[in-house]
């Protein structure tokens, strides 16, 4: 799994122009098994997020839905990948890493970008109270993949 979580990492950072789909589709091209590569995408610039702003009062939400089950709501420790994609930011920081490299992961979170919203109309991080999260895609990632 560190592997895949290196070469999303490496794609994240070197092609910060890339979309979701895009980012998904180089690293099933790379051999990564579609579900993780989904999961990546989805789970990891979320995890760096969290890191990043583990002190500032933010509260988030550990809950996750699926657009296609709405109703089928989980908590997001209960998916397989969190804990390590979690230990895996926290070894980033812990080890020094750029804090410019983590933003450029944790900024593809909606999270973060719904931070980012709320702070530029005036609001302070430690007042933050986040919604679940929602994922678009099905399980196995992307439907309209060709692959």
């Amino acid at each position: 799994m560190n592997e895949a979580i290196a070469s999303a990492l490496k794609i994240f950072r070197e092609s910060p122009e890339l979309d979701d789909e895009n980012v998904f589709r180089a690293l099933v091209d790379r051999g990564v098994e579609r579900s993780l590569a989904a999961r990546i995408v989805e789970f990891l610039p979320i995890a760096f997020c969290r890191v990043l702003l583990l002190n500032s009062g933010v509260q988030f939400s550990n809950s996750v839905v699926r657009a296609a089950s709405p109703r089928k709501i989980q908590s997001l420790s209960c998916e397989p990948v969190w804990i390590p994609f979690l230990a895996y930011a926290e070894s980033e920081i812990r080890g020094g890493g750029a804090r410019r490299e983590m933003l450029m992961v944790a900024r593809r979170s909606a999270e973060f970008q719904a931070i980012n919203q709320m702070l530029d109309k005036g609001a302070e991080l430690k007042n933050l109270v986040l919604t679940p999260i929602s994922l678009m895609w099905p399980e196995s990632g992307p439907e309209n993949d060709t692959h």
